[in-house]
């Protein structure tokens, strides 16, 4: 149990994100347990001087300064999130759209003043590009969406389509700690027919790193008329127009079938080296990651 407390302050440490006792426990990785018995290792933990605590949060030694930063950017988050629930209901415009939800340091109240909104989408199947385009249309003509070459101040609060998926393609390739954390962390903002538990349903590998994270969402499937051939011609189109534009800089995406993944920075390999680094430190095992799909 202790040592599950570690590598998860480890973890969170990386974001400069302390916990409260309650979050320790929901993103303990990879032990089952209970709430009563987490707060008792982590006082045990605090007696041993292994865990520091301030204000009700929890960290390693020698980072009080993240509780300050936490309640930052915590503000900064709250105003963020305002504007976004805000502008982003004209998505639902967009008929194909099922589900729209923030990931990033947005999604865990995380994010600094200069930080963009990295948004999340789920799509119907085959209506993936068409959505797309829909959206980058309607963020543009809002001047609202972050574009390549924008200088960092230029991006502040900016919207960013982040990851965009089909709801045939919701199985992540990658099943390792970063990425079950940004699928379990991903807020949700809005959905249609439940599209959020197939979701996690689809990426229930992730339990297996933070077993402690539960959800109660039902999904009901609805069948739909597949007759929309004019539809399905123009999703096509707006494949090839979008690949064609993005050509000269497909180093910056990964595009996958039934799904595009827009991270100018993509951190995953960096944090799980960083964490298996600290947590070696401790004399703490290293994570495994799971077999790729």
């Amino acid at each position: 149990m202790e040592k599950a407390i570690l590598k998860t302050l480890i973890y969170a440490n990386i974001f400069d994100y302390p916990l409260k006792g309650y979050e320790v426990y929901k993103w303990l990785i990879g032990e089952e347990t209970t709430l009563i018995k987490v707060e008792k290792a982590l006082k045990r933990l605090s007696k041993k001087l292994k865990v520091k605590s301030k204000n009700g949060y929890f960290f390693l030694k020698r980072r009080e300064n993240l509780v300050s930063k936490r309640k930052r950017r915590y503000k900064y988050s709250r105003k963020f999130l305002i504007k976004t629930k805000l502008l982003i209901q004209v998505l639902k415009i967009i008929p194909w759209i099922k589900l729209v939800g923030i990931s990033g340091g947005l999604a865990v109240d995380n994010s600094e003043k200069k930080d963009d909104i990295d948004l999340f989408l789920i799509t119907d199947k085959n209506r993936l590009w068409l959505s797309r385009i829909l959206a980058i249309f309607i963020f543009d003509l809002m001047g609202i969406r972050r574009k390549v070459g924008m200088k960092p101040k230029q991006t502040a609060s900016k919207f960013c389509l982040n990851t965009i998926l089909d709801e045939d393609h919701l199985e992540q390739r990658f099943k390792d700690l970063y990425t079950a954390h940004e699928v379990l962390q991903m807020k949700l903002l809005w959905q249609r027919e439940g599209i959020y538990s197939k979701y996690l349903a689809d990426n229930n590998w992730a339990f297996e790193f933070l077993p402690n994270w539960t959800s109660r969402i039902k999904y009901i499937k609805i069948k739909k008329d597949q007759g929309l051939k004019i539809i399905d011609l123009a999703e096509i189109l707006a494949k090839w127009l979008q690949l064609k534009l993005m050509k000269k800089r497909i180093g910056q995406e990964r595009i996958e079938d039934g799904g595009l993944y827009f991270h100018p920075g993509d951190y995953r390999e960096k944090v799980l080296k960083e964490f298996n680094k600290r947590s070696l430190r401790l004399r703490l095992k290293k994570i495994k990651k799971l077999s790729t799909s």
